[in-house]
């Protein structure tokens, strides 16, 4: 027996000893950590990675830059662009990661177990007291272990839903991130540009002007020096030429860093020659046109300013907190399932299947369940109070930014003229020069009066494109497409120049604020109560399909949705020959006005109308317009930009007056489709023109009050 205890001591020691070593090793190599910095080798090679990244080649500058172009590079090549798109690309790979969340868990596992004796264990009679005496063991020493088990929480899946929802809203927060950066790049490439244009126009002309007045110093000096002139009367002559040189080099030290500017903008490397497109001498002599007013820009600003935007998604993040704070509160149900396996010789079944449920609640959660709501309602109060005043400062900024540009444009009128009358002085001076009636410093004086007049005009015309940006800005204007059929330099440089030319278009068709502000009404309530004014019900539509009418053809032909009604120009004559068969009568409107000539040929001419199956309560909305022509060209526009791929959609305007000015509303919606999917396509579509549109289900009461009044134009 003594034996057989000491050769147990040896072998635990024997096994115990190794480990201990094992974990004092890894504790000593715990404690020796300490801080290291960067090698010279590591850091070289830091820098040569970045490097590698940064002056990555673009692509060559064949031609001179002209401003669509260095935008297009901006918007390519500019490194805090390609920040926000990383920033973009990572939010939505954190999307992809928590949509595994939901899933359940599935955990496989192995293991072996092992010790260096048997588990032996005795047993006790209840009855009688007295233990049983022998030793029995139902395990072995070593035994192997697996199993696959499946463990669902349905609680966990309801916050994992919305934590997916949430980063959903982070993806889209990044992406007004990145717009609102690829705006301000576009602002800072439109005023780099035109102050490296007039660098380019007045440094040509400072050189000679320099060398010219170093001469007339020197020429000065030597006078002084022979006393030709009075002294006092030398000195004043050579420091009137030296203000001016000063002045002269103070224009070259603003002027001679503004390529280079706009290079860095562009991303091109440090130093790198490049060429300015000159504007033709027209464009620099007329200002930028600005023919939105304030009232459509601040409309514009609230739908689309990225800041907005940010906060609106950021309110969904908060209501979805909300839920997540009141689902933590509820009971979790545990569903779970496993297939297990042991080896233990031991067991009359050594593989079988487990399952079962459970329910667990953490009843202290009830009593913090109201400071959770209020806190979490707080949250949602402070994004929306915070959405409001940034709503009042963009209404403000729009407001400032409108204004300067206007004071901008008159400095720019007034710095122009006195230019241009400096340029003519310089002319006199330089007849009168000749015929020796003026000495050279009056000559010299008048040259650098008629630059400087030049610079201040180009510089102001350079502040005036930048208070033009600032209003773009000031607004939310996105010049690119949501979606480009590519993202090479010729496309984007396209895509910038359409853009930058057609912005003014989509937002001169807002709506003032205040008329937001009466748009919920709805248009039964502000329609006149005139039984004349009001249309007949559109009837079912019946099983068979009328042939297709063209518009220009037969402008009474009855269209095919019930929604549509006939043009509304006049009443059909009972005369007027019988159209195509239709679906549906064409409805009555005995006082409808007649839509304006130049609304009717702004829509293709041959446009069928559609005849398929559709369903009436599924319309685009495209906006609320002044009048019935605003709205009309802007279907116009619509129709021809889409195309073919719109066919069988039709334009509906429907008409209302506000009551507190009796003004007309106009909203132009669109209709025809054969479910909601075939209209987000279509909104698809329509918002890669640079437009809005908004897909709604109407109710039974929108329905009631949009058979009122009503007049289609045409269809795609």
């Amino acid at each position: 027996m003594k034996t057989s205890t000491a050769h147990l001591r040896r072998r635990l020691l024997s096994s115990v000893v190794p480990v201990a070593v094992l974990t004092a090793s890894l504790l000593a190599a715990g404690c020796a950590v300490k801080p290291e910095p960067l090698t010279a080798e590591e850091n070289l090679a830091r820098v040569r990675k970045d490097l590698g990244v940064v002056l990555t080649p673009q692509e060559p500058l064949t031609k001179a830059v002209s401003m669509d172009e260095a935008m297009a590079r901006a918007i390519k090549y500019n490194l805090d662009e390609r920040v926000k798109l990383m920033e973009v690309a990572v939010a939505t790979d954190q999307l992809d990661l928590s949509r595994y969340d939901m899933l359940p868990r599935v955990v496989a596992a192995a293991g072996y177990v092992g010790r260096n004796n048997d588990a032996g264990s005795e047993s006790l009679n209840l009855a009688t007291g007295r233990r049983t005496g022998e030793s029995t063991t139902a395990t072995d020493r070593h035994r192997r272990t697996g199993d696959l088990a499946f463990t669902w929480n349905v609680l966990d899946f309801g916050v994992s839903y919305l934590r997916a929802r949430q980063n959903a809203n982070l993806v889209l927060i990044a992406d007004e991130r990145r717009r609102r950066v690829v705006q301000g790049i576009m602002q800072d490439v439109r005023t780099a540009y035109w102050r490296a244009v007039a660098a380019e126009r007045l440094l040509k002309r400072l050189a000679p002007l320099e060398k010219r007045v170093e001469g007339a110093r020197r020429d000065a000096r030597t006078l002084e020096a022979l006393r030709v002139q009075a002294p006092l009367q030398a000195l004043n002559y050579t420091r009137t030429l030296v203000e001016t040189l000063r002045q002269l080099q103070s224009l070259r030290r603003e002027l001679v860093a503004s390529k280079s500017q706009l290079g860095a903008l562009m991303g091109l490397p440090p130093g790198e020659p490049f060429e300015i497109e000159m504007p033709a001498a027209s464009v620099m002599q007329s200002p930028p046109k600005l023919d939105v007013g304030a009232e459509a820009l601040e409309t514009y600003a609230l739908l689309n300013r990225p800041e907005l935007l940010e906060e609106s998604y950021n309110q969904r993040i908060s209501a979805d907190e909300t839920w997540r704070s009141l689902l933590k509160l509820l009971p979790g149900i545990d569903v779970n399932a496993a297939l297990r396996y042991d080896s233990n010789s031991f067991l009359l079944n050594q593989r079988w299947a487990d399952y079962g449920a459970r329910i667990s609640w953490n009843l202290i959660n009830l009593v913090s369940a109201p400071a959770t709501k209020s806190y979490a309602e707080a949250q949602e109060e402070l994004v929306a109070f915070r959405r409001q005043a940034l709503s009042m400062a963009v209404l403000s900024q729009v407001h400032v930014a409108v204004l300067q540009y206007r004071e901008l444009k008159q400095e720019f009128a007034l710095t122009a003229e006195q230019a241009d009358l400096d340029t003519r002085i310089r002319s006199q001076y330089t007849n009168v020069g000749e015929a020796g009636q003026v000495g050279e410093l009056g000559v010299i004086q008048s040259e650098v009066t008629a630059l400087l007049s030049d610079l201040r005009r180009d510089l102001v015309l350079a502040d005036l494109h930048n208070a033009y940006s600032r209003v773009m800005v000031s607004a939310g204007v996105d010049p690119l497409p949501e979606t480009m059929a590519a993202d090479d330099l010729p496309t984007l440089t396209q895509a910038v120049s359409k853009g930058l030319s057609s912005w003014q278009e989509r937002a001169s068709g807002m709506q003032r604020v205040k008329d937001l502000m009466a748009a919920p009404r709805t248009a039964a309530q502000d329609a006149p109560k005139d039984s004349k004014t009001e249309a007949v019900k559109p009837e079912a539509p019946k099983p068979e399909t009328p042939k297709p009418v063209p518009v220009a053809a037969a402008p009474s032909a009855v269209s095919a949705s019930p929604f549509v009604p006939a043009s509304s120009a006049s009443p059909v004559p009972a005369s007027s020959p019988a159209p195509a068969p239709a679906p549906v009568p064409a409805p009555v409107q005995a006082a409808a006005p007649a839509p304006a000539p130049a609304a009717q040929t702004a829509v293709p001419a041959a446009a069928p109308v559609a005849t398929a199956s559709f369903s009436p309560v599924i319309q685009a909305e495209l906006g609320a317009y002044a009048s019935h022509r605003l709205a009309g060209q802007e279907w116009g526009i619509i129709a021809k930009r889409l195309g073919t791929e719109g066919n069988g959609v039709g334009a509906l305007y429907i008409a209302s007056r506000r009551s507190q000015d009796g003004k007309t509303i106009v909203q132009l919606r669109a209709g025809g489709f054969a479910d909601r999917a075939a209209a987000e396509r279509f909104c698809h579509r329509v918002k890669d023109s640079q437009r809005e549109c908004t897909v709604r289900t109407l109710s039974a009461q929108e329905q009631q009050s949009d058979s009122g009044p009503a007049d289609r134009l045409a269809s795609l």
